[in-house]
């Protein structure tokens, strides 16, 4: 997994002129991409096929189209026969006044915090896969059927579902 890393005083001496300056991620994070490579997908529409949020608009004489309901579960890049499609997340944190960015191509692991949780369901409600499920006043997520997406994790109004790349 690359690792980049940008310190942040030589940021804030060239952008700011050394003025005081407190660095926050606002942006939520992680950061993804998806792109499907127009010299390599031969049209077969496969991907349209297996996207479980009809995210992907068939295309005729060219690549299919992503639209913003893309989720990056990553089935259409499993599906594609010729590895045309390619999913990025890039993560960014703080450490050491330097904010280090890694990327890699999938999460690895769910991390639920219970303690966390306000029981409001809007994962359960929005997982395509019907991997989670209620447990009293909390959820229960079906690893077995979990495809790491994260979409559940950035829908969470609580941040109590985070995903480790």
């Amino acid at each position: 997994m690359p690792t980049n890393t940008l310190n942040l005083n030589k940021v804030i001496k060239k952008r700011f002129n050394n003025l005081e300056v407190g660095m926050q991620l606002e942006t939520p994070l992680p950061k993804r991409t998806i792109k499907i490579d127009d010299s390599v997908c031969i049209c077969c529409n496969i991907c349209t096929e297996v996207c479980p949020v009809d995210a992907m608009v068939i295309g005729v004489l060219n690549a299919p189209h992503i639209s913003d309901k893309c989720i990056y579960c990553g089935m259409c890049k499993k599906a594609c026969p010729v590895g045309a499609i390619n999913i990025t997340r890039i993560a960014g944190k703080f450490k050491d006044n330097t904010i280090i960015l890694e990327e890699s191509t999938e999460n690895k692991e769910l991390i639920y915090n219970q303690k966390k949780c306000l029981a409001c369901m809007v994962c359960l409600k929005n997982c395509p896969f019907c991997a989670i499920s209620k447990a009293g006043q909390k959820v229960k997520f079906d690893m077995e059927k979990c495809k790491l997406c994260g979409h559940c994790g950035k829908l969470c109004p609580s941040k109590a579902i985070k995903f480790i790349l």
